[in-house]
């Protein structure tokens, strides 16, 4: 069995240094994850570059994939200029090196939005740059996820996030599984490669039984905590409470336990004896 890739999502510099020093493999760098994550500035790609150039060694140096969504809403259904706006944030992104991006667009009725997919997966492959689909994969319809599967493999997309289509991925794990099973009929079938990431909710009390159930060759965490505030404000700056509750940042700590784990569940799976890998496959 390969070692699990970890995916750590972040939304501000602090935590992609916590994520890189807690050894994630790569990083899925958004704004505002209160938001469920939206197209993250320049700025903050420049910086955490430079920071990785400086700091983190060339054979460990984590990817950076990039979100691609320009609002909240889990309709995830785009307008024209709402289009061109994320495309434009493409280019700039890619010029700023990003490794990859992560997006996802649906039609009124759930489907995944062909048009709208293939033109970002267009401006990808143009800067040969891998797609994520995200998890507006969960919004689709659950009884024809192997269809669904199969488009986003057509259209270009290398890695699908998913919660199983359950709040979290703990919950939706035998779904996860059987996802895990389809990507791996079409790569039989087609020679298309395809990552099924379980996420959402995934912590280090989840990760290793996660892995073990579903064979998954990559996890999406966040592995944040509350940062203690010296100056504590419940003054809200925007139509929620997002900025009362304090703030979550990526926490170095819980990101090394699960790359303990990942190892551990590589590392059993490695030396189990032939026999009970048999059992197990029945």
């Amino acid at each position: 069995m390969t070692r699990t890739l970890l995916e750590i999502c972040v939304d501000s510099f602090e935590s992609a240094v916590a994520a890189i020093r807690g050894g994630a493999d790569r990083l899925e760098l958004c704004a505002a994850l209160s938001e469920g994550g939206l197209t993250p500035s320049v700025g903050l790609l420049v910086q955490i570059r430079d920071f990785i150039a400086r700091e983190a060694p060339s054979h460990e140096s984590p990817k950076l994939f990039v979100m691609i969504r320009c609002r909240r809403g889990s309709d995830f259904c785009y307008s024209e200029p709402e289009m061109q706006i994320m495309l434009y944030d493409m280019k700039l992104l890619a010029e700023a090196g990003a490794d990859g991006f992560v997006f996802g667009a649906l039609t009124d009725n759930g489907e995944i939005h062909r048009e709208h997919c293939q033109r970002i997966a267009a401006e990808a492959q143009a800067v040969n740059k891998p797609l994520t689909f995200h998890r507006a994969f969960d919004c689709t319809n659950r009884e024809q996820m192997s269809e669904t599967l199969k488009v986003l493999v057509s259209l270009g997309y290398s890695t699908i996030l998913t919660s199983g289509f359950e709040k979290t991925a703990w919950t939706g794990v035998e779904t996860i599984a059987r996802l895990v099973q389809l990507a791996t009929e079409i790569e039989a079938s087609s020679g298309a490669l395809v990552t099924i990431m379980p996420g959402s909710g995934l912590t280090q009390f989840y990760a290793a039984e996660i892995i073990r159930k579903t064979k998954c060759a990559a996890i999406h965490a966040s592995a944040r905590s509350l940062k203690k505030s010296t100056r504590p404000n419940s003054l809200s700056m925007g139509g929620n409470s997002a900025d009362s509750e304090g703030l979550l940042v990526c926490n170095e700590t819980i990101v090394r336990q699960i790359n303990s784990l990942i190892d551990a569940v590589a590392i059993s799976e490695r030396y189990r004896p032939r026999s009970n890998r048999t059992e197990r496959s029945k």
